[in-house]
């Protein structure tokens, strides 16, 4: 960022009418601090991204939406938590204005997050590359057969698994589906990303953790469309014998966090650890 200056700032928001509105109200707080407002849509058609941050205004949902943009434009990301839980947004709505007065006042870190990279070889089409904050899901429907999956870490196989699917997540998303499917909870930092299991029909089975420097691809083994998920949406489908190899990306995201917040106080907070 040029001359430790914030001079152009972009809100990234979700359609509702409250949302909207806060987002006009903090518009018109920063233009009259001198600061130039890029609007939702109009990030992505931004020409210059030169001294630019996103406030994302919303829930995890939003943030990682806003997160794409992020990683594509090259620049930090400032979370505010309109929803419910609320894991990657660093301060709360109750405290919007002054946490843009902390912003445009420098008072802040920027945390680099590695994100991951999952790449689909398939007879059927050429290669798709999807980058991912949270994590990547392969998963089965209702009426889909049980998934079948063999799975090689660094072209050394691992196993074969009959599963409903599976989830690879970041350190960041390990709060994410995985917490909810027994993964562990991993410091953000952390250079490791983890492969959990939905519902194995071995209960060895069990988490792994692997390294940023592994690669780790799976190869689809059963008949059927199987649904494949970048941070919770659907991107596409594999059928029988596709391969999707996940790995560290060469990109990664910026997280812009106030002096005064950590981890700790957030996994206190959501969980009340402690307390």
């Amino acid at each position: 960022m040029g001359e430790n200056r914030i001079k152009k700032v972009g809100i990234f928001y979700l359609d509702g009418i409250y949302i909207e509105e806060l987002a006009k109200e903090l518009s018109s707080y920063l233009s009259k601090k001198g600061v130039g407002i890029v609007i939702k849509d109009e990030i992505k058609n931004l020409q210059d991204a030169k001294d630019l941050i996103i406030i994302s205004l919303g829930g995890d949902g939003t943030f990682l939406k806003a997160s794409r943009l992020a990683i594509k434009l090259g620049v930090p990301i400032f979370g505010v938590n309109l929803g419910s839980l609320g894991f990657l947004a660093d301060v709360e709505g109750v405290d919007i204005y002054s946490a843009a007065d902390a912003v445009l006042n420098w008072d802040f870190l920027i945390e680099k997050r590695s994100i991951l990279k999952s790449t689909i070889v398939s007879e059927e089409s050429e290669n798709i590359e999807f980058n991912a904050v949270n994590d990547f899901v392969i998963m089965r429907s209702i009426e889909d057969r049980i998934l079948q999956a063999e799975i090689l870490a660094n072209g050394i196989d691992v196993g074969k698994f009959r599963i409903d699917g599976l989830v690879f997540s970041t350190a960041t998303g390990s709060t994410a589906y995985s917490l909810s499917l027994g993964g562990p909870i991993i410091v953000p930092n952390a250079d490791v990303f983890s492969l959990v299991f939905i519902a194995p029909h071995k209960l060895s089975a069990r988490p792994v953790v692997f390294s940023n420097s592994d690669k780790v691809s799976v190869r689809i083994l059963s008949d059927g469309h199987f649904s494949f998920q970048r941070d919770g949406e659907e991107v596409t489908k594999l059928i029988m014998f596709d391969r999707v190899t996940v790995q560290k990306s060469e990109k990664e995201l910026s997280i812009i966090h106030l002096k005064s917040k950590n981890f700790f106080d957030v996994l206190n907070k959501k969980f009340g650890w402690g307390l």
